[in-house]
């Protein structure tokens, strides 16, 4: 296996070398000259500041070198204006951000994965000065020697088109092709009646990190967001009265995102509601630190998305062993769907398109395979059992106890259960508050 992947790094490389030679000899390919040009050369002489008069005529001539292709798009870094790599990796990002407008979360991702690619003992690529054949050959060596997955595969190819892009080099005149990842098969995700135990179990003794639990899952499950988008959505952005809330699309570089939601999500005050939750739960940790951010920690400051992950993991997986972050998104999108089968009759993927904030159509039509097959089981509308969780499909009182044959859904828990509070009361237990509702409940 060794043997054939020498020959086979070493007959990529040489085919890579024979066909430039020959394209730049013959002429064919004027895009070859200007990609060596700006491997090889300085592209952008710094411009020295403007003089009038006799010290004008005595400045060098340096604007009549600069690279004609960096005066069609000055967006293009030239590495060799950078010390070192951390140099170099701080300007990429800044374009990445500043100058292409993309996501922070994509390039904060991409850079680690250069800098394990810069220190690779058999093919360590050096991003100051990309050469087409060793980023090839180092791809060959990492499929086939070191037998990496299909999704490092093109993850670190995506790293490579993101510096060669700030560099102006055109990677699909390279000739490789990443491998294809398979897709997948089997999505797993809970039915209502166990998301319905996951938003209502206890998972403190503290009243305030139960309920900030209970009520994150539950609005989770039900608006599917990113969980990045959890992170930093703001009360302002809340419209109550209104029925909707305003998300703030991290991965398509802020762009609102307006979503209407049922009224038992928004303003019910005996169900863990968005208005429940910011008029009596936020207020009672919400400190100089809190600003406007929807969920607060204990401590009163806003979450980050890698410590509300490990904050959520740590109460969730041992009552759901399945779970992670962003399940509830793959739920919310499955349920959506489901219920716009139970609505319309059919799969409406453009309303759950843009519902989800989904950047291409194709993602939502992946969901709808999966739908099919858990509707099959549970054919009723998810969210409304998730929210209400008794459907009263026959009236009790009117079927004879000798009918038989007729399928009866049975409520999941009493009809008259009382959720005012992060904890879940599951027996028929009123009090003067459950008499007298307010706001605050």
């Amino acid at each position: 296996m060794y043997n054939n992947t020498q020959l086979l790094i070493k007959d990529s490389q040489n085919s890579h070398s024979s066909n430039s030679q020959n394209e730049l000899e013959g002429g064919i390919s004027q895009e070859w000259k200007q990609i060596l040009e700006i491997i090889s050369k300085k592209l952008v002489e710094k411009q020295t500041p403007q003089t009038f008069g006799e010290e004008q005529v005595k400045q060098p001539q340096v604007k009549t070198q600069l690279n004609a292709e960096q005066l069609k798009n000055p967006y293009i870094l030239n590495p060799d204006e950078y010390k070192n790599q951390e140099e170099l990796f701080n300007a990429i990002e800044h374009w990445w951000i500043y100058k292409k407008r993309k996501s922070k979360e994509t390039i904060k991702k991409r850079l680690p994965i250069a800098r394990r690619m810069s220190k690779h003992p058999v093919f360590p690529i050096n991003w100051q000065k990309i050469v087409p054949e060793q980023i090839i050959a180092y791809l060959e060596y990492r499929e086939y020697k070191e037998n990496a997955g299909a999704h490092a595969i093109i993850n670190e190819w995506k790293t490579v088109n993101t510096f060669a892009k700030a560099y102006g080099i055109d990677t699909s005149l390279w000739g490789y092709v990443p491998p294809q990842p398979p897709k997948p098969k089997v999505k797993i995700v809970p039915l209502p009646d166990t998301v319905y135990k996951i938003i209502h179990h206890q998972y403190s003794k503290d009243k305030y990190t139960n309920a900030l639990v209970q009520y994150i899952l539950t609005h989770g499950f039900i608006i599917g967001w990113r969980p990045s988008e959890i992170v930093i959505q703001k009360t302002d952005d809340v419209y109550l009265e209104d029925g909707y809330i305003i998300i703030t699309e991290t991965k398509k570089h802020g762009q609102p995102r307006q979503v209407f939601l049922e009224e038992e999500l928004m303003t019910k005050y005996r169900r863990k509601s968005l208005k429940n939750w910011i008029e009596h739960w936020r207020p009672k940790v919400a400190n100089k630190h809190s600003e406007n951010y929807l969920y607060l920690q204990p401590n009163g400051k806003p979450f980050t998305k890698d410590y509300l992950r490990k904050y959520i993991n740590d109460f969730v997986k041992p009552v759901w062993k399945n779970y992670h972050l962003y399940i509830m998104r793959h739920w919310c999108a499955i349920a959506r769907l489901i219920q716009s089968k139970e609505i319309t009759k059919k799969w409406d993927i453009w309303d759950v398109k843009e519902r989800l904030g989904h950047e291409k159509v194709t993602t939502t039509q992946n969901y709808v395979r999966f739908a099919k097959r858990y509707y099959e089981n549970a054919k009723y509308d998810w969210i409304r059992a998730v929210l209400k969780f008794h459907q009263e499909k026959y009236n009790m009182e009117q079927i004879n106890s000798s009918t038989k044959g007729i399928n009866i859904i049975k409520s999941k828990t009493p009809i008259k259960t009382y959720v005012s509070s992060g904890n879940n009361r599951s027996e028929l237990v009123r009090t003067w508050r459950d008499s007298n509702p307010r706001s605050t409940a």
